[in-house]
């Protein structure tokens, strides 16, 4: 990719931003002027303003993007390392590592590249969702307010949600940005050797898509079961609070928190550009890793075809 062509998608992606912003700042007002607390109140310990919305906000537009980028530092120069180290010692002499010095670049678009990164870290936030956790992380006027308020719990659930994610987000940015680093650097595996002299088939795999699938598996299945028990619970809560005051307000609230996954991705967008921007000397620090691992030789791999007879194939 060209200089132009970076320069062109890093705007087109702050653009993007930008109005992610904007719609945060109009979300926020929207809900200020539909729940107004008595007197003010803090959504986090963690925070020192004591303004649920503006906190919200702050931690949409700043403190995610911020843990997303330091999970991408860590991720890239200690986590992509111990799981090179770890692959080799478990699978010791069992495996031919080599090194594609023309690894292909990743073109995924920022959607793709950060769907399971955000369902990771949905997963884990819900994980962590227990009374004693969300007694230490939620401003306590906030709980006295809210377990008032019980007709709208799904609204209590994305501020809670919100602010595990502050720490989940940036832990799952952190194992993911171990695979971005791992594929980019071009590391490879086969069994070529275990094989040489059974009837096995040649396999070849790259470490980063080895993790990944590890990683997709999990953070896809935990996400789907999250967002299972989360509806289930709002319908039976809403047909529960049918005809209470307020209880209309559920709706617009399972939305806020459906939508989530965009709300995420979007806050990704700095921590991509800043991968983009460091990504040769990442594969520069990971190369130079896998050398003194003893993974120096140079992968040559073509594919070379010739017609057979069924006979030949069986």
């Amino acid at each position: 990719m060209t200089r132009s062509e970076n320069q062109s998608k890093f705007r087109n992606l702050l653009i993007l931003y930008l109005f992610y912003v904007i719609f945060w700042i109009i979300i926020i007002a929207i809900l200020r002027n539909i729940y107004r607390p008595a007197e003010p109140m803090a959504l986090t310990r963690f925070i020192p303003i004591n303004d649920l919305f503006l906190e919200l906000g702050l931690i949409f537009v700043v403190i995610l993007p911020l843990s997303g980028i330091i999970g991408l530092i860590i991720g890239g120069y200690i986590i992509s390392p111990l799981i090179l180290y770890l692959h080799k010692k478990i699978y010791r002499s069992k495996r031919y590592y080599g090194i594609q010095r023309e690894s292909s670049s990743d073109k995924s678009k920022l959607l793709s590249k950060g769907f399971f990164p955000v369902l990771m870290a949905i997963n884990f936030s819900s994980i962590f969702l227990t009374p004693t956790v969300v007694k230490f992380i939620i401003s306590a006027n906030l709980i006295i307010e809210f377990d008032v308020v019980s007709n709208i719990p799904i609204l209590t659930r994305f501020f809670i949600d919100v602010v595990l994610l502050i720490f989940t987000f940036g832990l799952a940015t952190m194992l993911f940005s171990s695979v971005w680093s791992l594929k980019d650097s071009g590391i490879i595996y086969s069994n070529k050797s275990k094989i040489e002299n059974s009837d096995e088939m040649v396999v070849l795999h790259s470490i980063g898509d080895w993790f990944q699938t590890i990683l997709k598996s999990y953070a896809g299945i935990g996400a789907f079961i999250t967002y299972v028990l989360v509806v289930r619970d709002f319908i039976t809560r809403y047909i529960e609070n049918i005809g209470v005051p307020g209880n209309i307000f559920s709706i617009p609230s399972l939305v806020l928190w459906l939508g989530m996954p965009l709300y995420l991705i979007l806050s990704l967008i700095p921590a991509i550009i800043i991968n983009e921007i460091i990504k040769k000397r990442k594969i520069n620090y990971i190369r130079k890793v896998s050398n003194r691992l003893g993974i120096k030789d140079i992968a040559v791999i073509s594919f070379e075809f010739k017609k057979g007879s069924e006979k030949e194939l069986t």
